[in-house]
């Protein structure tokens, strides 16, 4: 700045580029060294985040030291400091704000709650004490700039936003400091959790924990291809058989259950037999007209989903687009906005905007468009709070160089706006009942196959004539969202009608398993909290709840990525081991979506000025506190992951870790009566074997079969766990006594042996827990109560990682017990032979060799 003694405001940018725009505008042309000057203004700018909250040693010494006992840490005040290598442009910008020319400073960070956060640690670590002013704008041309400029707002009416910034940071540093230390205590190793980050995570892994216990089952379905009786040139359609409502079903059944025949082919095959043979009639022919409205502009959320889905965009990139457009290309208006609506100031530009962007789309445009009234299904004040909806600019594109991605973003917002104009899409879905009857046999009644087939016609185009194509479907593909398209039906088909089957056909088919999450799919669920909702049923109220913003969710992702908790594959995100074992461990309220939901509604009550502040993070420390409580009394142990993360640099001579020598890893390997010495005194305490403990080991660790039998029983569990430490991989322990398992898996556990346990009393969240661990390998034992095997997909995931070693508990209930107990060991006999060749070992405290024979024979023993 020059030496003038005339006054001059200073204005805060979030970027360079941003304050370059601004100061063409206001005619500060002047350079300086980080910052322009002229015409009564000196603009200067952050780069992004100059300033955060201290870090735990910056506020305490103590803190420094990862120690559970020095935990929580809840800090009274909230002290700044400046990032390192962002000093320099942060000692440009504080000198500027406190040099006694700048009389007023007006804040023109980004118009959301991360600029205003920027602005406020920029100007409180700055000591600056100037009246401030609110550049609030959602447009970067010119014209936008200016107008804002007249009408600055005191920077105290943005002092509730303010506080939401504050109350957001404040929150992930207390959850995020305190919980990723506490964790990384207990299981010795470096673990990030974070308020929003780990309950999105946690949905991820639930929809992986399906996915992997999903085991495809095979069925028919029976389809007819019918065709008229006349003479003429004969019209075809197809028809999916169906078993009516309440034969052999309920009325949640859904059609495609309805249509699914077991795979054995034997119902299959009469039916088809039947097609053959029977009088085929229409029975009825139903139509309806489905309406749907131009859909709503987009907020970011929308545009990164429907961005993934035509174009396999992450949300990032999405993000990094709109941004573009709407700073550098000055195309679009703010793109951060959780609003799909106008409000009614902002209508009076529609007609300026539709003037530029309609002749982009000739043939396309509604008559009225940019003129015609809009409906409050798109203006509605009450549902715009600091951003109006995407729009585009009107500033002619013609000459811009844009990259083809940040074309195909401008694309879908131009035309999404001009969808406001068009008419409804209207189409006909008809619905043909086709019956096919054979009469009945020596007096029973007669038989009635029903065939369903859908077709649909568009009856009005409307808006979808500017529906953007996704890129599957533009290459002669389907897209990965879309179903099967209905078919299009003969145009004279009426109830009563004779028809004739043309052909029939059985076909065998899987049950697909559910879909892994898509960053489209996974912003959808973030934005409602984890609940399952469809699109259409987003309320407000909904998106006020959801876990992060829409400015935020991209980088959360990108955080969990970046982290080796979720990977890419294609579209779709999967969750690593590392990512499923880190939700398994950590508490349930650190990965409820839920929660994390209701302090973002009250972080926009603080904003709308409508709560405060300290309530909320009081709330916060309340809620860390007692987590903590309850890490506290979590037995440590090591952090069962197979990918490999750095352990905290504080922390690592607390742990004691011991690294592996050279001899260590290369030492031979001991012979079996070694092992089992060692392990017997090590890991049980015992010095010398009970008669026949050892053979029974012995035989396990030689692959053979064997039968024990001890009086009183006492000692037949050690045989089991002996060998099964010895052997590598996971034994199964079969039992139908859930009180003993429990205890015997609880006794494993203090002895720091990894097991569990399935049966009937335990919750859903646990089976499946427990069967993610046998199948990732984290289990030494598996107990299972037999009757279990009879639910659906069990024992194929069983089978799909072999065990070593099965071991059957009180194996003469299979031979001397209630019907009952038969039962669940005839199951547990049916599946053994998938579960090969792991070994088999049977206990029982009978004496009789009879029973030992019997025993043999039931289970099929290879003594």
């Amino acid at each position: 700045m020059s030496d003038s003694s005339a006054t001059v405001t200073a204005i805060l940018a979030e970027k360079p580029s941003v304050a370059r725009d601004i100061a063409r505008v206001l005619g500060a042309a002047k350079k300086g060294d980080g910052f322009l000057h002229g015409n009564g203004y000196v603009v200067t700018w952050a780069v992004g985040h100059l300033v955060s909250l201290a870090q735990p040693h910056e506020m305490r010494p103590e803190w420094k030291q990862w120690r559970l006992d020095l935990l929580p840490m809840l800090p009274g005040d909230w002290p700044l400091v400046v990032y390192e290598k962002t000093k320099a442009q942060f000692e440009v910008v504080r000198k500027i704000l406190n040099s006694p020319r700048v009389a007023q400073v007006v804040c023109a960070t980004d118009a959301g709650r991360e600029g205003e956060l920027i602005f406020r640690y920029i100007y409180g670590a700055a000591l600056c004490d100037k009246p401030v002013n609110r550049l609030w704008i959602s447009s970067m041309t010119a014209d936008a700039i200016r107008k804002g400029f007249e009408k600055l707002q005191p920077g105290s009416a943005y002092d509730g936003l303010a506080d939401a910034a504050h109350g957001r940071s404040r929150a992930d540093w207390l959850v995020g400091m305190n919980l990723s230390r506490a964790y990384s205590l207990i299981y010795n190793e470096e673990i990030s959790v974070g308020r929003v980050q780990t309950p999105t995570l946690a949905m991820v892994v639930e929809r992986e924990l399906t996915l992997r216990q999903f085991v495809s089952e095979e069925y028919i379905e029976v389809i007819a291809k019918f065709e008229g009786l006349a003479e003429r040139k004969k019209e075809t359609y197809a028809g999916t058989w169906f078993r009516p409502r309440g034969d052999q079903g309920n009325e949640k059944e859904t059609q495609a259950k309805l249509s699914r025949l077991a795979a054995d082919g034997e119902e299959a095959k009469l039916i088809v037999e039947r097609a053959r043979t029977g009088t085929v009639t229409i029975e009825s022919v139903k139509s309806e007209t489905q309406r749907a409205q131009p859909p709503l502009l987009y907020d970011l959320t929308e545009l990164q989903r429907h961005a993934n889905r035509l174009f396999g965009f992450t949300a990032q990139e999405t993000l990094t687009y709109a941004q573009a457009l709407y700073e550098r290309h000055k195309l679009i208006s703010y793109p951060r906005t959780d609003s799909r609506h106008l409000s009614s100031d902002v209508v009076a530009t529609v007609g300026q905007i539709a003037n530029v962007v309609a002749p982009q789309y000739p043939q396309m445009v509604a008559e009225g468009t940019g003129t015609r009234t809009l409906s409050k299904r798109y203006v509605d004040d009450s549902k715009v709070s600091d951003h109006h909806a995407i729009l585009p600019n009107a500033v002619n594109p013609g000459k811009l160089s844009l990259s083809p991605q940040e074309r195909r973003i401008y694309d879908m917002v131009c035309r999404r706006f001009l969808m406001m104009w068009h008419e409804d899409h209207l189409q006909a879905v008809t619905t043909v009942i086709t019956a096919i009857t054979n009469p009945g046999q020596d007096g029973t009644e007669s038989v009635v196959d029903r065939y369903r087939t859908s077709g649909t016609l568009v009856q009005q185009m409307g808006w979808k004539v500017l529906d953007p194509v996704p890129e599957k479907r533009k290459k002669g593909g389907k897209d990965s969202e879309e179903e099967e398209a209905a078919q299009v039906l003969p145009t004279d088909l009426a109830e009563g009608q004779p028809q004739r089957v043309a052909a029939i056909d059985a076909k065998k088919k899987k049950t697909k398993p559910p879909k892994r999450f898509t960053e489209g799919t996974l912003l959808t669920a973030m934005q409602t909290a984890g609940q399952s909702l469809d699109e259409k049923e987003l309320s407000e109220a909904m998106k006020d709840t959801g876990l992060g913003t829409p400015a935020t969710r991209a980088s959360i992702i990108e955080t969990l990525l970046k982290r080796g908790y979720i990977v890419r594959s294609g579209k779709t995100l999967e969750a690593t081991d590392k990512g499923i074992h880190l939700i398994d461990v950590v508490h349930p309220e650190v990965k409820t979506p839920a929660m994390t939901g209701q302090w973002e509604a009250y972080l926009k009550k603080i904003n709308q000025g409508e709560a405060h502040l300290a309530p909320f993070i009081e709330g916060i420390n309340a809620y860390v506190s007692g987590v903590m409580e309850k890490v506290r009394v979590t037995p440590r142990r090591r952090f069962a992951s197979t990918a490999k993360t750095p352990q905290p640099a504080s922390d690592k001579k607390a742990a004691g870790a011991r690294p592996q020598t050279t001899t260590e890893s290369k030492a031979k390997k001991p012979s079996k009566t070694t092992q089992l010495n060692v392990l017997l005194k090590e890991r049980f305490d015992h010095k010398t074997f009970l008669p026949g403990q050892k053979a029974a080991c012995l035989a396990a660790l030689s692959g053979k079969d064997h039968l024990l039998a001890l009086p009183d029983g006492k000692g037949k569990t050690l045989c089991y766990q002996l060998a099964g430490l010895a052997l590598e991989g996971t034994s199964l322990v079969a039992s139908a006594r859930v009180e003993w398992m429990e205890a015997e898996a609880a006794k494993l556990r203090e002895r720091g042996i990894a097991c569990d346990c399935i049966h009937a009393n335990r919750s859903r969240e646990a089976l499946r827990a427990a069967c993610v661990d046998y199948l990732s390998g984290r289990l030494k034992f598996l107990y299972v109560a037999p009757e279990r095997l009879s639910v659906a997909g069990f024992p194929q995931m069983l089978a799909k990682r072999a065990p070593a070693l099965i071991a059957i508990e009180e194996a003469e209930r299979a031979v001397r017990s209630s019907q009952d107990y038969l039962a669940n060991y005839e199951l547990l006999r049916e599946h053994l032979p998938a579960l090969r060749p792991a070994v088999l070992l049977a206990l029982t405290r009978e004496q009789t060799p009879a029973v030992h024979t019997a025993i043999a024979e039931f289970f099929g023993l290879s003594l």
